[in-house]
């Protein structure tokens, strides 16, 4: 097991995609002290999602999913802002990993966790992974003309594809942890495929376009 920063969100960061924050709360900004730190390739921690309770404030949440994703910073910035100290940080999603347990002995005033990171298995040339990953993207297709959208080709691996169309939609977070936690390629991308079918149904049936959420791109911490 491997000792992590946490920082919890309602939102859910997926591999590889981008999350700019802006940390003022006393205990991030020890965090963002923390990373500074560092060498610019260790400087990361994990984001995990929240099962019940807050991001914020006293008594915030420590009930968390137990799926996870690393946080690789790309930036960081002092700033002054209304509430005092401001860090603008972006990172963006790199290794999953399983949360073990909290480290109640890490004598730190933001959360640590004990972590084992995940394999990620199926190699991008699995053919039942090649097909899946062009089942998904035609899928794609469906679902943006439905929305009545267009986007940029999904520029991807196979065994990536299922993160960086969920990364597309808009879903519940609760879907994006779904995702998160397919313990394989062809899982994620199976999970992808039936979100697809589902959102493409509901948009076709009732003509109601989905409501963006909080994705968890960027948090007030």
């Amino acid at each position: 097991m491997a000792a992590l920063p946490l920082f919890p969100l309602g939102g859910v960061l997926l591999p590889g995609a981008r999350m700019p924050l802006q940390l003022f709360e006393p205990r991030y900004l020890e965090l963002a002290q923390h990373l500074a730190s560092l060498p610019d390739d260790q400087r990361s921690f994990g984001v995990v999602r929240i099962r019940q309770g807050h991001e914020v404030g006293d008594g915030a949440a420590t009930d968390l999913q137990e799926i996870g994703c690393e946080a690789k910073v790309d930036a960081m910035a002092l700033a002054r802002g209304d509430v005092g100290t401001v860090v603008h940080l972006v990172a963006r999603g790199a290794r999953r990993f399983r949360l073990d347990g909290l480290d109640e002995g890490a004598g730190t005033t933001y959360l640590t966790g004990s972590v084992t990171w995940l394999e990620d298995t199926g190699a991008d040339d699995d053919p039942e992974v090649v097909a899946l990953a062009a089942r998904v993207l035609a899928a794609h297709g469906r679902y943006l003309e439905t929305l009545g959208a267009t986007a940029d080709p999904v520029e991807a691996r196979p065994k990536d594809v299922a993160f960086r169309v969920a990364e597309r939609m808009v879903l519940d977070p609760a879907d994006r942890q779904r995702v998160l936690d397919g313990s394989d390629a062809a899982t994620r991308l199976r999970t992808v495929l039936s979100l697809l079918g589902r959102e493409t149904a509901i948009v076709d049936r009732f003509a109601a376009l989905p409501t963006p959420t909080d994705l968890g791109g960027a948090s007030l911490n």
